[in-house]
């Protein structure tokens, strides 16, 4: 696979017009994300002590499995059930991007915010960069628009063409005035957003955008797993694969 073709960004602080969440914030989504789980497991201790081993031990199994969620989730979007309760998100403070899979190790070491997602910008959504005037370079001919169409596979075997900007999510819409064909994509394990990410062919290159899902949209580059940034229309390489919650995308420009 490709690397993409990444411009170089602004230099801009990630965490730009953001607000730190308050104290009252991060107790009362602390106490959910430990009280829901410590309830549940007081359950499983109940019912060994009534003699119901059997169903104390799905309790128990349904506690770590809530745990396991809670972490993941965390790492993914900075997200948990309590932050979306106080209305909050936790990211790196150097990036402004979710912590990934070693959020607990950064949690500890204190690289994380926490962030009020409705007093100030949202850390997922694009920062704001200073304008400046470009500098007057010479005209550079445009490169060829290709007529080959991109294809677009789903990981549930679905495979088409991207003839129009598509939208994707379990049950998709697209806005009036950005109008496009969407795909309702079944999705039990329910981490597809209802409109999750739009891809868009303009003869050149594949444009991804991700649609403020709760999960993210995620490209792999060189082995790794980059999230998008809300709304940031991004270029894909000739070919990509996209992590859409725990759905996969492969997106091909033929040769």
């Amino acid at each position: 696979m490709t690397t993409l073709d990444q411009t170089t960004p602004a230099k801009v602080d990630p965490l730009i017009l953001t607000a730190p969440a308050r104290a009252g914030q991060r107790v009362a989504a602390l106490a959910v994300d430990v009280l829901v789980p410590v309830a549940i497991a007081a359950i499983a201790v109940l019912l060994f002590l009534v003699g119901a081993t059997g169903a104390g031990w799905v309790v128990v199994l349904l506690t770590l499995a809530l745990v396991a969620v809670t972490v993941a989730t965390l790492g993914r979007s900075g997200l948990t059930l309590g932050r979306i309760a106080a209305g909050t998100r936790t990211v790196e403070r150097a990036t402004g991007a979710a912590a990934g899979a070693s959020v607990l190790a950064k949690l500890v070491a204190g690289r994380l915010g926490t962030y009020d997602i409705h007093r100030g910008r949202d850390p997922f959504a694009p920062a704001l960069s200073p304008f400046e005037f470009p500098v007057q370079q010479p005209a550079v001919a445009a490169p060829a628009r290709s007529t080959l169409t991109p294809v677009v596979e789903l990981d549930s075997g679905q495979r088409f063409t991207l003839d129009a900007p598509l939208v994707l999510g379990r049950n998709p819409t697209a806005p009036v005035d950005a109008p496009a064909e969407v795909y309702r994509w079944a999705d039990l394990s329910r981490t597809l957003s209802k409109s999750h990410a739009r891809l868009e062919w303009d003869g050149r290159r594949v444009w991804v955008t991700d649609l403020a899902s709760t999960n993210g949209t995620f490209v792999r580059t060189g082995g790794a797993s980059q999230p998008l940034i809300a709304h940031q229309r991004t270029p894909l390489a000739a070919e990509a694969i996209l992590e859409l919650g725990d759905r996969i995308v492969t997106v091909r420009v033929p040769a």
